[in-house]
């Protein structure tokens, strides 16, 4: 059992660089907080479903996020009774206040590591991640699963180790744009041996197989225009072939959003008749 930490003492009711964030909201009720990591601090966020509640769901964001980025699930789940601590990672928006370059994915697998301590632990816990936040959030499921029954990715990254300790942006491209370098992995094993359930989400034009537009296999599409319209598909479709099937088939499932490419969120944010169909699935899922 991993030891809590009580933020509750030291909560504020503003983030401390509200002009920074990506879509900062003042009507969103919400507690904020920080953790000092030495050489930076960070802010969480705690949306509560419930009046005092503890939260018991860590959301990882991806590149170029902070917690406000996800907002959409975030506060509908908040409506559906929800508790999501949600956390800013060090170099990916201006509000964590470290250059992307002077961080690495290695530091940000701590930094969830760290803010997980939070979490509410006289219940089961759940992971909710974003795209490169897979990486941080299964790194986190390794060490606490007998904690966590749940996990939802939406597009989830996943890297050559060597990848962890190379700053972003070159160091860490040149990388990960090595063909197969995925596979170079340490995520698998934990998604192997854990038992809990897994859940998937997936635009419909994210995790394209390379070979079928004309590019090499081992890689991802990227950006690609079909039928007229750009699309955006970073993640490579065995990538997440090779995350569902280390789950088993009774603890896994899978839905993939028409017409999205990786970019769900904002395609459900601008079509939230669907969005809250999607929220609804989401809700039964991470339900106890």
């Amino acid at each position: 059992m991993s030891d809590t930490r009580d933020f509750r003492t030291a909560t504020r009711s503003e983030p401390r660089h509200k002009d920074l964030l990506i879509s900062y909201d003042p009507a969103v009720e919400a507690s904020y907080f920080e953790h000092d990591f030495g050489l930076f601090v960070l802010e969480g966020r705690i949306v509560q479903g419930e009046p005092n509640a503890h939260p018991w769901i860590l959301s990882v964001h991806g590149a170029r996020a902070d917690y406000t980025k996800a907002d959409f699930v975030t506060l509908g789940l908040r409506d559906r009774g929800y508790s999501t601590l949600g956390i800013s990672l060090s170099g990916h928006s201006a509000a964590s206040g470290v250059p992307l370059r002077e961080t690495t994915l290695g530091s940000n697998i701590a930094e969830a590591e760290a803010f997980y301590s939070y979490l509410d632990t006289t219940r089961k816990r759940k992971i909710i991640a974003y795209s490169l936040g897979g990486t941080p959030a299964v790194k986190v499921l390794g060490a606490h699963s007998d904690e966590v029954d749940r996990i939802v990715l939406f597009g989830p990254g996943m890297y050559d180790t060597r990848a962890y300790l190379a700053p972003f942006g070159r160091p860490f491209g040149s990388v990960i744009r090595r063909p197969f370098s995925y596979l170079d992995n340490d995520l698998l094993p934990i998604l192997r041996k854990y038992r809990g359930r897994l859940l998937l989400i997936m635009g419909e034009y994210d995790g394209l197989e390379p070979t079928e537009f004309g590019l090499p296999a081992g890689g991802a599409v990227g950006e690609m225009t079909i039928d007229g319209v750009k699309r955006y598909s970073p993640i490579p479709r065995e990538v997440i072939d090779l995350i569902y099937t280390a789950v088993s088939p009774a603890r896994r499932g899978m839905i993939v959003v028409p017409g999205a490419d990786h970019a769900v969120v904002p395609w459900l944010r601008g079509h939230p008749e669907q969005g809250a169909a999607l929220l609804d699935e989401i809700a039964d899922f991470l339900r106890d």
